[in-house]
C-alpha cells in the first residue's frame, strides 16, 4: 500500500512547529512500514532524507499542488493522500486525510484573521476530507464549528522524540527561552514586560531569548541545544492549536511556564506553571517560580519527562496506519 504525503509544510524549512511534528510522525511511520510512504517534496525544499520514504518532486504553492497532487496519486498508485495541513486538491479521487492545526480567526480575542479565500479553502478541505486530524480537543471543537462531520474528526496529538540524558535542572544556567514568531497570538509585548517585572523581583531571573521568525531563526539542531541549556521555557501565547514548544520542553526536562489555555493543559497536565496570558503580574510570578524554586524545578522536570513519554512518535505512526488501512479498504 502506497500513501502519498503532501510535503507542503517543508516549503519554509523543517524547524517550524508544523513541519517538525509532521517529520516526527513520518520517520516513525517509515521505520515501521518502509517503502509504503511517498513524500511530495516542494521544489527547493530540503530533502529530509528519511530511510524508507520515496521522495517525488512537487511544485510549490497551494494552487500548483491542486493539479500536481492528483497526478502523483495516480502515477504512484497511491491508495491515500495524507495532508499534514488543511489543504486538499479539488480533483483527487483517492481518499484524503487533512490535518487542522489551528483556526485562530474563530477566536475573537486572538487578534488574527485570514483572507476570506483562505478561510473558505480550509473549510472546504476539512469538509471534503475522508478524515480530519486535530492535535487537541480544543482544535477539534473549533473544526466542528466549520461543519466538519463529528464522526470523521479525530484527535491525534503531535509527538516528540525523547532526547538522551536530559540535563538535571540544577545544571541549567542559560536564558529564558521563548520559541515562536511575532504574530499577535504569541503575546510578545506582554512576555517582555513580564520578564522585566520578574527580574526586578529577583536578580536570579535571566534575560529572555526570543527564537523564531522573523528574528532569531534557528535550525532543529540549534533548537535542541537551547532546549538542553536554557533555564525555563516561557510560552505565554494567548492562543494555540497545540503548543509543540511545551511538549518539546517537557521531553528535554526543561521547566515550563506557560499560558493557562486548554491545549497547554492537554499537553502538560500538572507538569508546568500556568498563568493568565493577559495578566503581566501573574506571568511574572510564574516565570519567577519556575526559575528560582529548586523543589518546584525538580518536580517539573520529573513530571515533564513522564508526561512527554506518553506523546510517542510510534503512537502517531500507528494511528496514521490504522486510518490508511481503513480508507484504502
Amino acid at each position: 500500500m502506497i500513501v502519498l504525503f503532501d510535503g507542503a509544510p517543508l516549503e519554509d524549512g523543517n524547524a517550524l512547529g508544523v513541519a517538525t511534528a509532521f517529520l516526527t510522525g513520518l520517520r516513525a511511520y517509515a521505520a515501521r512500514w518502509p517503502g509504503d510512504a511517498a513524500l511530495a517534496l516542494p521544489e527547493g525544499a530540503g530533502d529530509p532524507r528519511i530511510e524508507g520514504v520515496r521522495v517525488v518532486d512537487a511544485p510549490r504553492g497551494a494552487l500548483a499542488r491542486q493539479l500536481a497532487l492528483p497526478r502523483l496519486v495516480k502515477s504512484l498508485g497511491a491508495r491515500v493522500l495524507h495532508s499534514p495541513v488543511a489543504a486538499l486538491p479539488l480533483a483527487c479521487r483517492a481518499p484524503c486525510i487533512a490535518t487542522v492545526h489551528d483556526l485562530p480567526w474563530l477566536d475573537p480575542d486572538c487578534g488574527e484573521t485570514r483572507p476570506w479565500r483562505t478561510r473558505t479553502a480550509i473549510a472546504w478541505s476539512l469538509r471534503k476530507a475522508a478524515r480530519v486530524l486535530a492535535p487537541s480537543k480544543f482544535t477539534r471543537e473549533a473544526a466542528l464549528q466549520l461543519g466538519v462531520a463529528t464522526e470523521k474528526c479525530l484527535v491525534l496529538p503531535h509527538a516528540t522524540e525523547l532526547p538522551q540524558n536530559p540535563p538535571p535542572s540544577e545544571q541549567r544556567r542559560g536564558d529564558l527561552l521563548i520559541l515562536g514568531d511575532d504574530r499577535p497570538r504569541k503575546n510578545r509585548t506582554r512576555v517582555e514586560s513580564a520578564i522585566a517585572l520578574a527580574q526586578t523581583r529577583d536578580p536570579r531571573v535571566p534575560p529572555g531569548r526570543f527564537v523564531g521568525p522573523p528574528h532569531g531563526r534557528v535550525d532543529a539542531k540549534a533548537k535542541g541545544v537551547l532546549l538542553r541549556e536554557c533555564r525555563v521555557l516561557v510560552h505565554m501565547s494567548v492562543y494555540e492549536g497545540f503548543g509543540l514548544p511545551v511538549l518539546e520542553s517537557l521531553a528535554h526536562g526543561l521547566p515550563v511556564a506557560c499560558s493557562d489555555i486548554p491545549p497547554h493543559r492537554e499537553i502538560a497536565g500538572d507538569a508546568a506553571v500556568f498563568a493568565d496570558p493577559r495578566d503581566v503580574d501573574a506571568m511574572a510570578d510564574a516565570i519567577l517560580r519556575a526559575c528560582v524554586d529548586d523543589a518546584l524545578r525538580l518536580r517539573l522536570r520529573e513530571d515533564g519527562l513522564h508526561r512527554a513519554a506518553s506523546f510517542a512518535p510510534d503512537t502517531v505512526a500507528r494511528a496514521w496506519r490504522q486510518l490508511h488501512e481503513e480508507l484504502s479498504a
